[in-house]
């Protein structure tokens, strides 16, 4: 018996160092080290950058379809641009603002790649592998690139010598439409290098669009410049961290830091866009701005310290009191209604500012406490999940459907997934998980508890027909719907010296996360939604789905720089975005193996728990990319792009 042990547990062994050293499908041999790589999500295809030169790897013809070297950018320069960039390299402080050598960025929600080869700034078009722009053909550098949709250009921040400049890029000519001061080296470098706390307004350079002109912020600075000739009509007085363009391009409502370093006070303002004068005299001066909302002749505006109405000609508010609440946090428009938290509680007004419910409804202990979902749901009621606190809520009354609360433990993870098919939320928190169901009229009590090897790390839950997955950074659980575990996988850390987390919380594949903050900071502050004259709601996040359409209808009218999408890609560029939202189906672990000190990439399946693949990986930074689309992972080892296909 003993002996038979032995030969299986030898058997197993050998069957799981064959499963570990699996070979990739396929190899692409590139001439020299590489530097970087990155899924195009257009195409599927990879772009590869060694030194000198940028590629395009096509997964399903195992081809590289286009390349571009460091020659033929060379041959497009001239010696004016090589002293120019040797004049860059002995600069230090310049040198710090451009773009690393070994990486590779696409322009947001284009087919356009940004790259810098050999101090060049290349901007290509992956769909063709044309290049657009080389700054070996002008005198300046690039800093910064936005993409301008309505008119097929770039509008570049650059540098040439002491001079800043914003540049209007004509891709079709391959020539400078304009190019404007807009600076010294001294005063945007100063710029360039400021830090914000975490309670800062992050920066995001922004470009939007008129039909005569371009409002462009640019290192905190706002500028409107004439579309055809470039020239400055107005830049504001005061730095800008963030812009909104009002529906009628009659105003422009600005926000910006404020205080001193430490302080975490926002100041809110709205220009008239032919003067660039303010409309308050004095700035909405608060801790943050929570909400936007435009109806042509006046905006609604929640902040840490109201949530009013305020006229765009007068500047003067519209409600005769704010809505009530301090510190209010988010705000979600319903029909005509208004659902807002303040505080720690949340309430309910019309679109006159009265309140609709009669009292405060309370969602969690500490007003800090994240709010991972607060909506109106099936069966006219409002849910919300807090750090603290999950219950319903009767829309027309505000009155709580449980007499308790389900109480959390703050300091865990807090997962949920929605069921369309039960139109209910299964909810995981603290080793328990709940299902929330809009027609209960009792408290539920949790349906299944797990124990957890790292309850902390668990970052994100996967809904099945089954039951739920629930994946962390090394772990991966299936519990069935009757509250039993399906399968529980747990793995090593690779240590952590190489600890190296994967592209999402260390978990690949969207699912359903809530949000790590209720104060909605950084880059999500400030939802801007604007009402058309018939009261109909557009949402738009800045760079996002509106720009994507923009991209999409280009392409399919081929009026874009783009210039070669057919139909064929434009089907594929629609398929691709649409399978990316998506949940995935596989976890990506990267940990140590049992019985060495190797580390691996582990393929679960979520489903059912099975490791589907195991890759070795030579070091702890690796490089790489996993398609969300068809699975493949790419790993990059020296000089090879090794593709392991689906399994």
């Amino acid at each position: 018996m003993k002996k038979t042990l032995s030969v299986l547990l030898i058997l197993s062994a050998a069957c799981t160092s064959l499963f570990a050293q699996r070979q990739a499908d396929y190899v692409s041999k590139f001439d020299t080290k590489i530097q970087s790589i990155l899924l195009d999500n257009l195409t599927g295809n990879i772009i590869v950058k060694e030194k000198d030169k940028i590629s395009a790897f096509n997964p399903d013809t195992k081809q590289v379809e286009w390349t571009i070297n460091n020659d033929q950018i060379a041959k497009m320069g001239t010696m004016k641009t090589i002293n120019k960039a040797s004049e860059l390299l002995n600069d230090a402080d310049l040198l710090k603002v451009f773009q690393s050598p070994d990486q590779l960025n696409f322009i947001e929600n284009t087919p356009f790649v940004q790259a810098n080869v050999n101090s060049n700034d290349v901007i290509i078009n992956t769909l063709t592998g044309k290049i657009l722009f080389s700054s070996a053909t002008t005198p300046y550098r690039v800093v910064l690139s936005q993409y301008v949709f309505s008119d097929d250009k770039f509008l570049f921040l650059a540098t040439e010598g002491k001079e800043f400049k914003c540049v209007l890029f004509d891709p079709k000519t391959g020539t400078d439409k304009w190019a404007t001061i807009v600076g010294t080296k001294e005063s945007m470098l100063k710029s360039l290098g400021l830090s914000f706390g975490m309670n800062k307004l992050a920066t995001k350079d922004q470009v939007v669009a008129s039909q005569n002109a371009i409002y462009a912020t640019i290192n905190n600075k706002l500028f409107k410049l004439d579309k055809e000739s470039g020239k400055i009509k107005w830049s504001a007085p005061e730095d800008v961290h963030r812009f909104y363009l009002s529906n009628d391009n009659k105003h422009v409502i600005t926000m910006r830091n404020a205080g001193s370093i430490i302080s975490s006070k926002r100041a809110l303002n709205a220009l008239d866009t032919e003067s660039g004068t303010p409309i308050f005299k004095d700035d909405i001066s608060t801790k943050y701005v929570s909400y936007i909302e435009d109806w042509g002749n006046k905006f609604l505006v929640a902040h840490s310290n109201g949530f009013n109405f305020f006229d765009y000609a007068t500047g003067k508010k519209i409600w005769k009191k704010d809505a009530k609440g301090d510190d209010i946090k988010k705000v979600i428009p319903i029909g005509s209604d208004y659902l807002y938290i303040a505080d720690n509680e949340m309430s309910l007004i019309d679109n006159e500012g009265k309140q609709k419910w009669k009292n405060f409804v309370e969602i969690s202990d500490d007003k800090a406490d994240p709010v991972y979902f607060l909506d109106k749901i099936d069966n006219n009621k409002v849910f919300y999940l807090t750090g603290t606190y999950g219950n319903m809520v009767d829309y027309t009354t505000g009155k709580k459907i449980w007499k308790g609360n389900i109480k959390f433990e703050p300091k865990l993870p807090l997962l949920y997934a929605y069921d369309e098919n039960a139109k209910s939320f299964l909810v995981y928190n603290d080793e328990k998980l709940f299902k929330f169901d809009p027609n209960a009229t009792e408290k539920p009590e949790a349906f299944a508890k797990i124990k957890v090897k790292n309850d902390k790390s668990l970052s994100s839950i996967g809904l099945f027909d089954w039951g739920v997955s629930l994946t962390g950074e090394y772990e991966v659980i299936g519990v069935n719907k009757d509250g039993s575990v399906k399968f529980q996988k747990v793995y090593k850390e690779p240590g952590e010296a190489g600890r190296r987390l994967l592209k999402a919380g260390g978990i690949l594949g969207s699912t359903y996360f809530g949000a790590k903050s209720s104060l909605q900071q950084g880059l999500s502050e400030a939802t801007y939604v604007s009402k058309d004259a018939n009261g109909n709601i557009r949402q738009d996040y800045l760079f996002t789905e509106s720009s994507k359409k923009a991209l999409s209808d280009k392409a399919a009218t081929n009026a874009s720089v783009s210039g070669s999408i057919d139909a064929t890609i434009t089907s594929k560029m629609g398929s691709r975005f649409k399978a990316l939202k998506q949940n995935n189906d596989f976890a990506f672990i990267f940990a140590r193996g049992e019985a060495d000190q190797s580390n691996y990439l582990v393929k679960v399946r979520k489903s059912d728990g099975t490791e589907v693949d195991k890759i070795t990986i030579d070091n702890t930074k690796p490089l790489y990319e996993v398609d969300g689309v068809n699975d493949n992972l790419y790993y990059v080892y020296q000089n090879e792009l090794r593709v392991f296909s689906k399994k």
